[in-house]
């Protein structure tokens, strides 16, 4: 009989969970079910992934020991000091754990650390014993996992990986024909957003079975820098393919066969790379090579157009000369991978590194505030509340749940409620009835056995990891193992209570200070970003300025450069019974048009880096000046209140923009060539689509925005 990857994986858990808390009842240590603990939140899909999270568990639980005995030892009588420094510690674990890096490792420096702290804390002399214990009890459960999953069905993620790695390229060869047919005018628009869609959820999955198959595959370790390589040209390709396509709008009346004549011999070379790639992928010969190609664009046709198309054809051709350089080097770094002797150009990719700014993110710092918050709130009513339910424990469970729920304040609250319930009942129901008729490990080894691979098999689908984390967690919390054991209803009735005020404190603390529903937090997020685009947009020239200058542009543009996926985010949340079907479905291309802002402020930005020709920026500074009034009027108007888009057209951008298209035709034709050096030439047309390109994607906003019901977005609503 075949078992599914999933029964396997069940199995293993189950076993692993098994095999800890015999190890643990035999040695007499006191708590094993944190050993459990382990065991049940680093088993995944293979070995790689597990042994990572295992380790990141480990390291997280010496940091929490170190710092929890470090505060204890200096606050051991000062109750109201304590409490500071460790809420202090634990909303810096929660900022960290919303970034991009070592989730995992922060969360659990930020709840181990109350554990041992609460624990601990009032009971100094036992505070050390209790960190060697989680440190001991830890370290088992992950040895345990790690032995079973090496010895029983070991699974590594090389395969997931190249697999994952084929299904990425594929979407991004089905990506660049869908642009490559929009850009010649042909094709459907909407087959794009979801191919892109898809494409960043491949590049995430890609980036994260790489990570594991570096630990549990010695043919990936071996090669790893080459895989990095190829990971950043990956992901670097996709921006450039997204930004080329968002340059489309500004070419729709020119004759592109005739200004680029080398466009079709570009694209079947391009075609035929990402196809070679595909290839090696699927570790099949490779005999290509990767031809000279360009893509000059044809002088005298370009004469014969406005200075604005000129601008926006320079810019789109600097997006494909960009794809050219990535798709090289992804095929020099996949050719390096599968062959014995390495590239060159995959050898010399970028590996620099820029200068560290730390710029903070302000949903990290909400998040840490709220985790603050509620462990202060946690802990006044445990001290000023007689016979509070849970105690002091009460606070050491709203440390990991309230850490993991405030990083995602996007997830609804509501959605734990039947997971946690389901688990105290299984729980509950175990304790009650099962487990006082076992007299010894067999009986009891067979119920962990079971109930984990219950509980596996029923949450099983990656959708339904709350419900397994919450469930085995609840499983394991209510049943208490240990080898003095004793059973109290109390105890049951006690861990429901206790959640039940701890979902009420979790609801209280997620509207502070803003309202957690997706149509406020969408409209705060909204000007936000307005507010940031209307600064790098009232910054006409790059000058040197000072650090805190540097600063700010830097955090502004980290805001433009974030906040759309952000709001994407929450966009994805919009309740259609609520905001109107039509509006939910009018969404995304809401989020398009902010993304494609973003990418046009940044290209402003480096644009505006490069030397630009000072008697042109003399010329037409007077009249780009009027046109940054209107655009900062406007900007500033939806700054305010994004709804404003219906009084948009009222700023005058789009005639603002073609008296700009004349004057700029004016001024050169009156000049001559000589009014543009030649040095300047390709600058100026690149500052020149960047406005351009700015002013049209604000003008799509308006424009969808005007069609957006607005009126359910402020209304007051207890739902």
């Amino acid at each position: 009989m075949t078992l599914s990857r999933n029964t396997k994986e069940s199995i293993k858990t189950a076993l692993a969970l098994t095999i800890a808390y015999a190890v643990g009842l035999s040695m007499g240590w006191d708590r094993p079910y944190w050993a459990g603990f382990a065991v049940a939140f680093i088993s995944l899909s293979s070995f790689g992934q597990s042994f990572n999270k295992g380790a990141l568990r480990m390291s997280g639980t010496v940091i929490a020991a170190i710092m929890a005995l470090t505060v204890i030892s200096l606050t051991a009588q000062q109750r109201w000091v304590f409490m500071v420094l460790v809420s202090l510690w634990c909303g810096l674990c929660a900022y960290m754990m919303a970034g991009k890096k070592h989730q995992y490792f922060w969360h659990v420096s930020g709840f181990v650390f109350v554990i041992i702290c609460i624990d601990g804390g009032p009971y100094p002399d036992s505070a050390f014993s209790t960190a060697m214990l989680r440190l001991q009890q830890t370290a088992l459960g992950i040895m345990a996992y790690s032995l079973v999953a090496l010895l029983l069905w070991p699974n590594n993620s090389r395969r997931a990986m190249e697999s994952t790695a084929a299904d990425l390229i594929n979407t991004q060869i089905k990506l660049f024909s869908s642009y490559l047919q929009l850009f010649r005018r042909q094709g459907d628009s909407e087959i794009p957003m979801l191919t892109y869609a898809e494409e960043m959820a491949k590049l995430n999955q890609f980036g994260v079975l790489l990570d594991a198959a570096t630990t549990d595959a010695q043919e990936v370790h071996e090669v790893q820098g080459k895989w990095r390589n190829y990971q950043s040209a990956a992901g670097e390709l996709t921006e450039t393919m997204q930004r080329w396509h968002e340059s489309f709008r500004e070419l729709q009346d020119i004759d592109l066969e005739t200004l680029l004549p080398g466009l079709d011999d570009f694209a079947v070379e391009l075609g035929a790379r990402f196809e070679a790639i595909k290839l090696l992928l699927e570790k099949q010969a490779d005999t290509f090579n990767c031809s000279e190609v360009s893509l000059e664009i044809q002088p005298q046709a370009a004469q014969q157009i406005s200075h604005f198309h000129r601008a926006a054809l320079i810019v789109a051709q600097g997006h494909l000369l960009n794809m050219e350089r990535l798709t090289r080097q992804l095929h020099a770094s996949m050719h390096d991978i599968r062959s014995d002797e390495g590239s060159p150009e995959a050898r010399t990719a970028s590996t620099g590194q820029s200068r560290f700014i730390f710029i903070p993110d302000p949903e990290r710092l909400l998040a840490a505030g709220r985790v603050m918050v509620m462990l202060w709130l946690a802990f006044l009513a445990v001290v000023y509340i007689g016979d509070f339910p849970g105690g002091f424990g009460f606070i050491s469970t709203c440390g990991p749940i309230g850490m993991a729920i405030m990083s995602a304040p996007h997830i609804r609250i509501s959605l734990t409620y039947m997971p946690a319930a389901f688990g105290i009942a299984f729980g509950g129901a175990l304790y009650i009835f099962v487990m006082p008729h076992l007299h010894s490990f067999i009986g009891l080894g067979l119920m962990l056995f079971a109930a984990t691979f219950f509980l596996c098999q029923r949450f099983s689908t990656p959708q339904q990891a709350l419900g397994r984390a919450l469930g085995l967690a609840m499983f394991i919390s209510l049943i208490s193992v240990s080898n003095q054991q004793s059973y109290n209803f109390l105890g049951v009735a006690n861990t429901a209570l206790m959640f039940v005020l701890m979902f009420l404190l979790l609801n209280i603390v997620s509207n502070l200070p803003y309202s957690p529903r997706p149509e406020r937090t969408l409209l705060r997020l909204m000007k936000r970003y307005f507010r940031s685009v209307t600064f790098l947009l009232s910054q006409p020239q790059a000058g040197d300025g000072t650090h805190y200058d540097s600063w700010r542009d830097a955090y502004h543009l980290q805001e433009i450069s974030t906040l759309p996926g952000k709001i994407a985010t929450w966009a994805s949340q919009a309740n259609p019974k609520i905001l109107g079907e039509a509006t939910v479905q009018q969404l995304p291309a809401l989020m398009s048009s902010l993304q494609a802002l973003s990418f046009r402020q940044q290209e402003l930005l480096e644009v505006r880096q490069l030397p630009q020709s000072p008697r042109l920026v003399a010329a037409l500074a007077a009249d780009m000046q009027v046109w940054r009034e209107h655009a900062l009027g406007a900007l500033d108007l939806l700054s305010t209140d994004p709804s404003q888009s219906v009084r948009f057209r009222r700023f005058r951008l789009e005639e603002q923009l073609t008296l700009i298209e004349n004057r700029v035709e004016e001024i050169l034709n009156e000049a001559g060539s000589d009014m543009l050096e030649p040095e300047h030439r390709g600058n100026f047309y690149r500052l020149l689509g960047a406005y351009r390109g700015s002013s049209e994607a604000l003008l799509d906003f308006a424009e969808l925005g005007a069609n957006v019901d607005w009126a359910p977005w402020y209304e007051e609503r207890f739902a």
